[in-house]
């Protein structure tokens, strides 16, 4: 509908995909404005998401011959093993997606920010987990809070699930509209959906589907502009990629200088050789959904605190509420943690991307008839996020946040025929699809397994048991606690979208007037009975000296049993 206003018509497959992202971006940006005005009550949410339920239907009529269609419909027979590959992999994909939300980073802030825009009926800026903080990435997150408000909170897994399926129509549409066999099609779909990757964070309430559906068009964007540009006016093949990189820099702050870089690599040309009208119609268009999309939240977020994104970039604010040097110790304590092995880092790759991916990056620099320039651009895009990687992040393939299956897209869509022909003949793909997809999806449906009985309802309360952490705690708790207080957590990391009562991981976040319990090691407990800072602590109301303090979906992998104890935490 949005799309029908501005009266920009885009081709399909780009039609759809931008629909998709700019429908999940007007949920967010309603959501925001009711929240910010303090009415974002559970029957205001629900009636979002009943209107944008109204009006994607109707417009899903009107224009009905745009429909998606099936991949599977002109298959041949050579395509038969790889479907059924990316057949089993879709399948066990959304297995997952239906069981309920397990994972730590769901948990811990993904699934927390929607849960406190319902509970709180607002927007409020909360300085912990400061991964939630950084609101301008929590875009895909906030959207979900009318799910969250009609009782649905694992809904957005599905959402997910259904954007990677998205991500593989687009991948099927571009191969074959440039006159790729259906066979080859449907091997390099299959490395975008076997391996650990997808079936763990595809499937998840946090962005990474949005993400790489949004980052991979866009790279497919920026390798067809001149192809593009024949059939499209340059301020709406503008308006395409700026979408784009906006929806995939909404779902990290880590691909915002990748996508401000890819948008003017794309930008220039055009605006350099148009007349000035249309060089101000270009602008325009780039310009536009980042104003109205991303400005609003990063101007709230400013006002909150201090900073556009909030905790990031918070020591260059002085109006910041983060003290000096909190964001350079924190980030560096945090990457710290996560920083694994090299090593781990490398068995994790080879296990959670089939080497198809890899295959298509360097495919893509040095195996398509795309020009030498793009070559090198796309080399520069690459190495861009690598460097940004290796300095500031942990190191996981997951921050290339689709970079690397747009790079595999586009050499499946222009490889050169003397690759191609090489993957002619039904015994190369057959030995293709058992070296690249066989072992990838077994190591899938192996670490799916264990979610199959929750998500055919053969089990429920013993699944919660098993992978939510506190969980038998939460229990007692919620017997013992009254209906207005509060947790608050200070030394780990808490499941808190499943704790009985609303969790605070700052002192300074609690809420005035709300009774509030420290959640904590017997060790905090202590430090912070002989602390002199704001709040001292009372009588111990639980105890558990065997509670289960973190659970893993590792197949193997034991919980962490340590002591919890519960004391009223009396504030100054």
């Amino acid at each position: 509908m949005i799309l029908l206003c501005v009266r920009v018509r885009l081709p399909s497959p780009w039609n759809q995909v931008t629909a998709v992202l700019l429908g999940i971006q007007a949920l967010s940006l309603a959501v925001q404005i009711v929240g910010m005005a303090e009415i974002a009550s559970r029957s205001v949410l629900s009636s979002i998401w009943w209107a944008l339920v109204a009006v994607g239907g109707a417009t899903l009529l009107l224009r009905v011959r745009t429909t998606l269609t099936c991949p599977f419909a002109t298959l041949d027979r050579l395509a038969l093993l790889p479907a059924a590959i990316m057949g089993a992999a879709i399948a066990t994909n959304m297995l997952v997606a239906l069981a309920p939300s397990t994972k730590s980073d769901e948990l811990y802030y993904h699934m927390l920010t929607p849960s406190r825009i319902v509970s709180d009926g607002a927007l409020r800026f909360y300085r912990e987990p400061w991964q939630g903080a950084v609101w301008p990435h929590m875009l895909y997150q906030i959207s979900a809070a009318p799910a969250h408000a009609m009782g649905y909170p694992d809904a957005a897994n599905v959402v997910s699930w259904g954007l990677s399926i998205t991500l593989l129509w687009f991948a099927w549409c571009v191969i074959r509209a440039n006159a790729k066999p259906a066979a080859w099609a449907a091997l390099w779909m299959g490395g975008l959906c076997v391996g650990i990757y997808p079936v763990v964070w595809n499937v998840t309430g946090g962005a990474h589907a949005m993400g790489d559906l949004a980052m991979a068009a866009a790279i497919v964007a920026f390798c067809s502009r001149e192809r593009m540009l024949i059939t499209l006016p340059p301020p709406t093949y503008a308006a395409l990629l700026s979408v784009l990189l906006l929806s995939a820099a909404a779902s990290k702050i880590s691909l915002l200088p990748l996508c401000g870089v890819i948008l003017c690599f794309a930008a220039w040309p055009i605006l350099r050789s148009a007349q000035p009208l249309v060089r101000r119609r270009v602008a325009i268009a780039i310009a536009a959904p980042w104003i109205v999309f991303y400005c609003p939240i990063a101007l709230w977020t400013w006002a909150l605190s201090g900073s556009p994104f909030g905790p990031v970039l918070s020591g260059l604010f002085a109006s910041s509420i983060y003290p000096d040097n909190w964001a350079q110790e924190t980030f560096k304590a945090s990457r710290a943690i996560d920083q694994l092995p090299l090593m781990t880092v490398i068995e994790q790759t080879a296990v959670g991307y089939s080497p198809l991916v890899w295959l298509g990056v360097i495919g893509a620099i040095f195996g398509t008839d795309l020009a030498k320039a793009t070559h090198v651009k796309l080399c520069y895009f690459f190495a861009l996020q690598f460097t940004l990687i290796y300095w500031l992040l942990p190191y996981d393939a997951r921050y290339l946040g689709g970079l690397h299956y747009g790079l595999l897209i586009a050499f499946a869509s222009f490889v050169t025929r003397d690759i191609q022909d090489r993957f002619a003949s039904a015994r190369v793909v057959a030995i293709a699809c058992t070296m690249f997809l066989l072992p990838w999806l077994g190591i899938q449906i192996y670490y799916a397994k264990q979610f199959f009985p929750v998500s055919l309802g053969l089990e429920k309360v013993a699944f919660y048991g098993r992978y939510v952490a506190f969980y038998a705690d939460y229990i007692k708790l919620d017997r013992l606690l009254s209906k207005d207080t509060v947790l608050l957590v200070e030394d780990f990391r808490l499941d808190a979208v499943y704790a009985p009562r609303p969790v605070f991981f700052n002192r300074a976040d609690l809420p005035p007037g709300k009774p509030v319990v420290l959640f904590a090691t017997p060790d905090t407990v202590r430090a912070a009975a002989a602390s002199v800072d704001s709040g001292k602590v009372g009588d111990l109301l639980y105890e558990n000296a065997a509670a289960v303090a973190a659970t893993y979906r590792t197949p193997g992998k034991l919980p962490m049993i340590e002591p919890l104890q519960v004391v009223k935490f009396i504030r100054d």
